[in-house]
């Protein structure tokens, strides 16, 4: 990607954490498909937080959606071609920003993001354009900070003094979430909690490494990107997902709706409609 050096580019891979997350997206994904009848997706915009991007709508495209990436990294795109997907997905760059995207409206059954939308400045603005550009509904995935995991993560920010780059910290909430699609004039028709696999998120020994080597000094310095090795795409392409992932999934499908699974939960959700 622009901005960096490919020779100061190296091998990470997604931990087991990073891996169950997206298996749990994948499950989301699907059950949204099936039930909402899903054809059309938009993920606005589709970078990576703290792992590698352009992966997130996997689950839509094994569903049999087809996915239209805005802003993705080029450099990920691999996957999708590895899951012999990439005739059910489409990159678009939008220079101009997330604000006033181009699409004409309705042209998507659903448009979406997972958790980069935070970053923006004007989130407010970011919403209706999702609204605009989806015919029926809208879905935000946001970072849970009601779990043990997130102020250890914020103090390790303050210790280390890296710069926060993982949003606005008050969009970290759902009941906030919640009041913006309200505010928006969209339906909230679910919300939920999941990633909820038993331990908090902490930022431990790799969180600190990572933002040392790839995180900013300053607000005005390019955020570098490791190149990113991700496990779940070849659990994805066999169809075998470890026992612990599957049983862990299972519980986190039965009972994710709703407030009850938020204290160990990594991530939360809000979907809304037209």
């Amino acid at each position: 990607m622009a901005g960096y050096n490919e020779e100061i580019k190296k091998k990470e891979v997604e931990v087991f954490g990073v891996t169950y997350d997206r298996y749990v997206l994948i499950q989301l994904h699907k059950l949204f498909a099936a039930r909402l009848h899903l054809k059309k997706i938009v993920e606005m915009p589709s970078h990576g937080a703290k792992a590698a991007g352009s992966l997130y709508s996997i689950g839509f495209g094994m569903a049999g959606c087809d996915v239209t990436l805005v802003n993705p990294e080029p450099e990920m795109m691999y996957g999708w071609k590895e899951l012999d997907m990439d005739d059910k997905v489409e990159t678009v760059f939008l220079p101009s920003g997330v604000y006033s995207s181009g699409f004409k409206d309705n042209s998507f059954n659903l448009a979406w993001n997972f958790v980069t939308w935070t970053e923006l400045e004007y989130p407010d603005r970011y919403l209706l354009e999702m609204k605009r550009i989806s015919d029926s509904y809208v879905l935000l995935v946001t970072c849970n900070n009601f779990q043990p995991g997130y102020p250890w993560h914020r103090l390790i920010h303050k210790i280390f003094r890296f710069p926060w780059t993982h949003g606005k910290v008050e969009l970290n909430n759902i009941s906030k979430v919640k009041n913006m699609f309200r505010h928006t004039g969209l339906k909230i028709i679910e919300y939920g909690a999941i990633d909820s696999p038993g331990w908090p998120d902490p930022s431990g020994p790799r969180d600190i490494r990572l933002h040392k080597k790839y995180g900013k000094k300053n607000e005005m310095e390019t955020i570098k990107k490791p190149d990113w090795e991700v496990p779940i795409i070849q659990y994805a392409k066999s169809e075998k997902f470890p026992f612990w992932m599957r049983a862990l999934g299972i519980w986190d499908m039965a009972f994710r709706k709703g407030v009850f699974k938020l204290p160990v939960s990594h991530l939360f959700y809000v979907l809304g409609k037209k």
